[in-house]
């Protein structure tokens, strides 16, 4: 059976979609030597494993997102007879020979916010495509319950032909004891501690801006400071503008892009990670900083209880306050960040990326016979 995987997001922004796609790619390799895979990409990535001899990739130098998704991807499905085309960012063209399988990470699209999430085309973009592609897919792929029960309420898309497949975290996160590495990254970014950590886009879902009210309210209560990291976004003038106007540069300290090993380590020893997120379609960094023996302040809202289970404080992101009195808590409460400790432990062994690769491959199985 020939297998094609849209992974042009390998070679754009790391975020949740470039890691859901590596990983995906790793484990399928490691338990599928029968199938031929193609990989089709902009540049060559550095993939950190080798592939096996029935994966390929297929390398075209034109990023244009228009002409690969909706021109080149069509055509090569054609030429190369693909029976299987998986797309991990939901939207495909319709002309694409074989049967189809979008990944939805969330459909926050067609959520009904007070705020704008993504630029004015890309925003146009998916809520044409994405109806689309939930038309003219054999099965739709989804990361959660929620997100699950969002498409068949927004979408319209029958329970029938949605499998939801949940992702995992990798075994580098992980709690670590040793004491040269911890000092390492406390002196390579200058880190004062105690502090609470955060690390992902500053898009309005992330509710940035009442986080930093929330810690304005308590700021002279506590020693925290707030380390934050991730790539830059298309709103984050609001936050630096909100940082500065409050005065809390020495409080609230971004750190820009840092490596995988100091992400690690940053969850390591951070004692909380903050996540009021006001939407998620998983959460994936609430099981990475839970691998890590992080304790971790999340919202009750959306995807975040059935991803934290109990090794989470939740807060109402609507509410300031809320958010205020858990990072109080948290910072007095020795006994309860060991209690989230040991539940987040727990919670994050169940998530695997090896479980799920095996249940794709059970969904590419069951597609192929139909």
């Amino acid at each position: 059976m020939n297998i094609a995987i849209n992974a042009r997001v390998l070679n754009e922004r790391r975020g949740g979609p470039a890691r859901y796609t590596l990983n995906v790619i790793r484990e399928l390799a490691a338990i599928d030597r029968s199938n031929r895979y193609y990989l089709l990409m902009y540049d060559t990535a550095d993939l950190g494993f080798p592939l096996p001899d029935n994966f390929k990739v297929k390398i075209v130098r034109f990023r244009s997102k228009l002409f690969f998704d909706y021109l080149y991807i069509p055509v090569y499905s054609w030429l190369n007879a693909i029976d299987i085309f998986i797309f991990p960012k939901n939207t495909f063209s319709p002309l694409v020979r074989g049967k189809k399988i979008p990944v939805y990470h969330d459909i926050v699209y067609f959520e009904d916010f007070n705020f704008r999430e993504f630029k004015f085309f890309d925003n146009l973009h998916h809520k044409i495509m994405i109806p689309v592609a939930a038309k003219y897919s054999t099965i739709d792929l989804t990361v959660s319950d929620f997100t699950a029960s969002r498409m068949q309420a927004l979408l319209n898309i029958r329970s029938d032909k949605i499998r939801v497949v949940k992702e995992g975290v990798e075994s580098h996160f992980r709690q670590i004891t040793e004491s040269r590495e911890r000092e390492h990254v406390l002196k390579k970014y200058n880190l004062k501690t105690p502090f609470f950590f955060y690390a992902g886009s500053l898009s309005p879902r992330k509710n940035m801006v009442n986080l930093i009210r929330a810690f304005l309210k308590i700021q002279s209560t506590i020693p925290h400071c707030i380390y934050f990291t991730g790539g830059d976004s298309w709103l984050d003038s609001e936050v630096d503008d909100m940082i500065t106007a409050h005065a809390l540069r020495d409080r609230i300290i971004r750190l820009g892009y840092i490596t995988e090993e100091d992400l690690v380590m940053m969850y390591n020893l951070a004692e909380c990670y903050l996540y009021p997120s006001l939407y998620e379609g998983f959460g994936l960094p609430i099981l990475e900083a839970q691998a890590c023996g992080c304790p971790v302040i999340t919202s009750s809202v959306s995807s975040c209880p059935e991803v934290a289970g109990t090794g989470a404080l939740y807060v109402n992101p609507q509410d300031i306050d809320d958010i205020a009195r858990a990072m109080l808590r948290i910072a007095a409460d020795a006994e309860l960040r060991d209690r989230l400790v040991k539940s987040g432990f727990k919670n994050c062994s169940h998530y695997t990326w090896a479980k799920t690769a095996r249940e794709i491959y059970d969904v590419l199985q069951s597609v192929a016979g139909l």
